[in-house]
């Protein structure tokens, strides 16, 4: 995908918003429709994390201050701040997990997750997602295939998923406002905001009508901060949960956020926590819900009532060989 192909794609998904949103609405709404791109095919591949990049470079601008609030890394990413109080358990278990030092099985995590969209005639989707321990990273959306893909040496793991495992590995023992900052910039081609951003931005918002956008202030930058934390650790969640370390650091990095709520619950019988996060700015929310004793995803419902539509995943996490899925034995 090139420049022209990504910047039209970013119009097409801002296409719908309707114009009596505030402007942090409708950047968060484009950041958020990162994984639903997935669902509905509008792209794949190295054209979805593109396609992310340049959403993740239209930071919000309304806000009623008269300066611009302070750019750079350390402002971008804004920094980790103590664990609202229910959000200690999230700190706990990841303690816990990192103090687990026992070798993993195979060489690999596999994540079969069960998309159920419910909105129309979009149908149920399965994705197969393989994170190997070397940093490889193969996707296929048919299970016959995920032999197929990892022969042919179709490594998808040079971008935007190497970037946030890692980001989440050094979370689970680094220092949070460094962790933050590698994971909400994962999605960019060198782990930071590409030059230019101020000016895509004010480019798209006056396509949409708005010449003369408001200054963002910290509140504004804070909030968009947690949003893209919070999406870009559950997708390297969804792709490589199968190792403790990367829970760890993804629960250390959500625990942060303070639109984050966090209950004991039981899931078939097994306890478990849910993770309620309201990081867009609406009535939009996505309730994550993980096995309270070792970290692992169990399912994922997000929920956009004003769009009409509920994405239902389920996730079953195992630890395997590459060799067994090369020669189709899983």
């Amino acid at each position: 995908m090139n420049d022209d192909e990504v910047w039209n794609t970013v119009k097409q998904t801002l296409s719908d918003v309707k114009m009596d949103r505030p402007v942090e609405e409708i950047e968060q709404r484009g950041r958020a429709r990162r994984r639903k791109r997935n669902v509905f095919g509008v792209a794949a591949g190295g054209g979805v994390a593109a396609v992310a990049a340049l959403a993740l470079a239209l930071p919000m601008a309304t806000g009623s201050g008269t300066a611009s609030a302070p750019t750079g890394p350390d402002h971008q990413a804004g920094s980790a701040s103590t664990a609202p109080a229910d959000n200690i358990k999230l700190v706990s278990l990841a303690a816990s997990l990192t103090a687990e030092n026992a070798s993993l099985p195979g060489d690999a995590s596999l994540i079969i997750e069960k998309v159920d969209v419910r909105r129309g005639t979009v149908p149920s989707r399965t994705q197969y997602h393989l994170y190997t321990d070397s940093g490889e990273y193969y996707y296929t959306e048919a299970r016959r295939e995920l032999p197929r893909v990892v022969a042919r040496g179709e490594n998808l793991g040079n971008g935007f998923h190497t970037r946030g495992v890692a980001a989440a590995r050094y979370a689970a023992t680094g220092d949070l406002t460094k962790a933050r900052e590698k994971m909400i910039n994962s999605v960019y081609d060198e782990g930071k905001p590409p030059t230019g951003a101020e000016q895509d931005r004010t480019e798209i918002l006056r396509q949409k009508g708005i010449a003369n956008p408001s200054p963002r202030t910290d509140e504004d930058r804070a909030s968009a901060a947690d949003n893209h934390l919070w999406i870009n650790s559950v997708d390297v969640l969804s792709a490589a949960g199968g190792d403790p370390k990367v829970r760890a650091g993804v629960l250390r990095l959500i625990s942060t956020i303070h639109d984050v709520t966090v209950v004991d619950s039981t899931t078939g019988g097994q306890p478990t926590l849910t993770i309620t996060a309201r990081v867009w700015g609406d009535d939009s929310q996505q309730v994550l819900t993980i096995n309270a004793q070792n970290g692992v995803p169990v399912s994922s419902v997000l929920n956009y009532p004003d769009l009409g539509t509920t994405f239902v995943e389920t996730f079953e996490v195992s630890r395997v060989m590459v060799a067994d899925i090369r020669a189709g034995r899983f």
